[in-house]
């Protein structure tokens, strides 16, 4: 009985935790006559904090921008190219986990899926005590790309900087007759002197030497 009762007090906590921390905007367009609503009712049977239900993909940029979700989740019939258009540009302007649940599959759009940046993507129905699993899966998958994503621009960055300032190098090289350990320190007291970066310091010779060209 005591470990009934312990498992109950963990799962509401965990949902106190989950309804405090995913925040969601959902797009349902699949129910019928008698389903309206259907994902709705089961993100709330979760505890989930629904900010807005629509019925229509349109605007979710605009609208993601407005509310500001942790998830973002679509149940539809099917994705369709005027929806993955959306998905393309929330991908690139706002990029947030995205989850859609369709009821029929359509195998013309996975790669378009993939490249919308879609977390998670589900065929058929779903019972409501499986979403938690699939939203927090979709969210880390998000998190651990994002970072992918941010460890890759970083390093394409210190190689851009790096070209930049062998370049400039190779300018003070020349025209001043310096070897490359010389060139390197003078830049770098230029920089230090002036207050700037290394790599604002090469774009600047880089400038002067192709107007002086």
């Amino acid at each position: 009985m005591k470990a009934k009762y312990s498992t109950l007090a963990n799962q509401a906590a965990a949902n106190a935790v989950r309804m405090f921390t995913h925040r969601v905007l959902l797009v349902e367009s699949n129910f019928g006559a008698n389903q309206q609503n259907q994902m709705a009712e089961k993100l709330r049977d979760q505890n989930f904090e629904s900010l807005e239900t629509t019925h229509s993909s349109e605007d979710l940029l605009q609208k993601v921008k407005l509310m500001s979700p942790d998830v973002l989740i679509l149940s539809l019939v099917s994705l369709d190219e005027s929806t993955l258009h959306q998905l393309v540009e929330i991908n690139h302007a706002n990029p947030l986990p995205v989850v859609v649940f369709a009821t029929k599959h359509s195998p013309e759009f996975m790669q378009p899926v993939v490249e919308a940046g879609v977390s998670a993507y589900v065929v058929d129905d779903v019972k409501s005590h499986r979403l938690p699993v699939i939203i927090d899966l979709a969210i880390y998958r998000f998190n651990q790309m994002q970072s992918l994503c941010k460890a890759l621009k970083e390093t394409q960055t210190r190689l851009s900087d790096r070209k930049l300032i062998e370049r400039a190098k190779g300018i003070l090289m020349q025209q001043k007759n310096l070897n490359e350990n010389e060139a390197y320190s003078q830049m770098r007291r230029s920089a230090m002197d002036n207050g700037q970066t290394m790599v604002d310091l090469s774009k600047r010779i880089i400038e002067v030497t192709n107007i002086l060209k």
